[in-house]
C-alpha cells in the first residue's frame, strides 16, 4: 500500500516538523537522538525493533504494541522487522538471569527497543534488578517522560479540567549521574548506623551530553526549555547549572529560537500546580527528576497512562510504559493494577516512531488515531476513574478491544484525513 501523503519530503526524507512551524533538523539535530538508526524504513530495509517480553501481563501488552506497529505498516510506507526477547520473569526461568545476554545483544543490534511490563519474579537474585541491569548494559543516561491531558480524558483528573485540559509537556530527566545512578548495595543497615549519607555526584561530560540532547529535544518542540535544579543550595547544582548553560551557550552560537530559562525545583512543583500550561520541555538532575516525574503523572489523574523513553550513549532508545514494574502480579499489593491497560504501551509506540526512529508524521498518525479512539471507547480501567456523566456513551472496552479500534482508526486517518501537520501533534 502506498505512503500517507506527507510523510515523504524532498529528496526523499521524511519530515521532522517543529511546533511553530519551522523544520527541526533531521537524525540527530544539534544534539543525540537518532544517532544509531541503520534501517531506513523501507521494505528492503526494514527497521530492526526488539520487543522485550516483560512478564506477567507484558507480554499480553507487548502483542498489543506489535499489532498497532503492524497496522501502522499496513497504512504508512514504513516497514519493521520484530525481533521477539525475554526480559523478566521468563529470561529468569529459562537462563538464570532477568536479562540474559542473548536479550541485550539483540537490543545492541535494534534500530529501536520496545518494552513491556517486567517485576514478576520474585525469585530473581537479590541484587539484579531488570531494568539497572538493562540501564548498565547499554549506557542509557536520560529518560524522557512525557505528560499530556487528554481532553476526552481530562476529567479523570483532581484538578479542574480547564486547568489541565491540553497540558503537553515533556519531561527529560538524566539518569547516569546524580544520587540514583545506580542502587547503593553493601552498605551498613541505618538500624544500626549513628550516620548515613549518599553522594550525589556528576562529570561535566555527562552534564554536556544531556545538555545537547535537552537542545534537540527543544528544537522539535517550541524551543523554550526550563531547567530546574537547586543551586541555591547545593554545589553539585551549582555545576550543574553552570555547564548546562555554557554547553547550551556554545552549542546554540546566540541563536534567538531556542530559550533556557532556571528554576528551583521547590519552586516548579508549586508554579506547575497552579499552572501546568506554561511549561515544555522540563529538564533535571536525576533525583529530582525521579520526584517531579510522579508530580507531573498526577495532572492527568491516578491511571497510569503515561510512556517512557530511555536514551542510550550510542543513540539507541528503549520505550515503554513509565511505570516499569508489573505490580499487579503480587496479589498482596496495595498497588492498583496500573498494567491492564494497554495506552502507555501504545503511546510508547509513538516515542519510539519520533524519538527513536525520527519518524515524526508517523507517531502523528498514531496519536491522532489514539485521540479519535479515546472519543470513540474508553478501557475497562480508564472507566473506573472517568465519572459515568462524562462517558457520554461511550463504549467501555477491553484491551484487545480498544487495540482494535485504534487500528481501525488508523485506517481511517489514512483514508479520509490522511496525516495532520508534524507541528500540531506531539508526545
Amino acid at each position: 500500500m502506498g505512503g500517507v501523503s506527507g510523510f515523504v519530503g524532498p529528496a526523499g526524507l521524511r519530515v521532522s516538523g517543529r511546533r511553530d512551524g519551522t523544520c527541526a533538523r533531521s537524525r540527530g539535530g544539534v544534539g543525540r537522538l537518532s544517532a544509531k538508526v541503520s534501517g531506513t524504513g523501507e521494505v528492503d530495509n526494514p527497521y530492526k525493533i526488539t520487543v522485550l517480553k516483560g512478564d506477567g501481563r507484558g507480554p499480553e501488552m507487548a502483542e498489543i504494541a506489535v499489532s498497532v506497529v503492524e497496522a501502522l505498516q499496513d497504512y504508512t510506507d514504513l516497514h519493521f522487522k520484530i525481533d521477539w526477547a525475554e526480559y523478566g520473569e521468563g529470561a529468569l526461568k529459562e537462563s538464570g538471569s532477568l536479562v540474559p545476554e542473548e536479550t541485550v545483544e539483540k537490543c545492541k543490534q535494534a534500530d529501536s527497543v520496545l518494552k513491556s511490563y517486567q517485576g514478576t519474579a520474585k525469585d530473581a537474585p537479590v541484587d539484579e534488578n531488570a531494568h539497572l541491569v538493562l540501564r548498565s548494559e547499554l549506557d542509557v543516561y536520560a529518560q524522557l517522560l512525557p505528560t499530556r491531558v487528554y481532553s476526552p480524558l481530562s476529567s479523570m483528573s483532581v484538578f479542574k479540567e480547564d486547568k489541565v485540559n491540553g497540558v503537553d509537556l515533556l519531561l527529560v530527566r538524566e539518569i547516569s549521574g546524580g544520587v540514583l545512578r545506580k542502587r547503593e548495595t553493601g552498605v551498613l543497615q541505618v538500624e544500626d548506623a549513628d550516620e548515613a549519607d549518599s553522594l550525589m555526584r556528576y562529570e561535566k561530560q555527562q552534564v554536556e551530553r544531556f545538555a545537547n540532547l535537552v537542545l534537540d529535544l527543544a528544537e522539535r518542540r517550541s524551543g523554550r526549555v526550563l531547567n530546574v535544579d537547586r543551586a541555591d543550595q547545593l554545589k553539585v547544582s551549582r555545576f550543574w547549572r553552570n555547564n548546562l548553560h555554557s554547553t547550551m551557550k556554545k552549542t546554540l552560537m546566540d541563536r534567538a529560537d531556542i530559550a533556557v530559562e532556571d528554576m528551583f525545583v521547590d519552586d516548579f512543583c508549586r508554579a506547575v500546580v497552579i499552572n501546568p500550561k506554561q511549561f515544555d520541555v522540563v529538564c533535571t538532575s536525576n533525583l529530582f527528576g525521579d520526584v517531579v516525574a510522579e508530580l507531573l503523572a498526577s495532572l492527568h489523574g491516578p491511571a497510569r497512562i503515561n510512556p517512557a523513553s530511555w536514551i542510550c550513549e550510542n543513540g539507541l532508545s528503549i520505550h515503554g510504559p513509565a511505570d516499569l514494574y508489573n505490580a499487579s502480579a503480587y496479589v498482596e499489593s496495595s498497588v492498583q493494577d496500573y498494567s491492564r491497560g494497554p495506552i502507555s504501551i501504545i503511546r510508547a509506540v509513538s516515542m519510539m516512531l519520533r524519538y527513536g526512529l525520527d519518524e515524526p508524521a508517523a507517531a502523528d498518525l498514531l496519536q491522532k488515531a489514539l485521540m479519535k479512539t479515546f472519543e470513540d471507547c474508553v478501557t475497562e480501567r480508564i472507566a473506573t476513574y472517568v465519572p459515568e456523566e462524562d462517558l457520554n456513551g461511550r463504549e467501555i472496552v477491553s484491551a484487545d478491544t480498544f487495540r482494535d479500534y485504534l487500528v481501525t482508526n488508523i485506517q481511517y486517518m489514512k483514508q479520509f484525513e490522511m496525516v495532520c501537520d508534524p507541528v500540531e501533534c506531539g508526545e
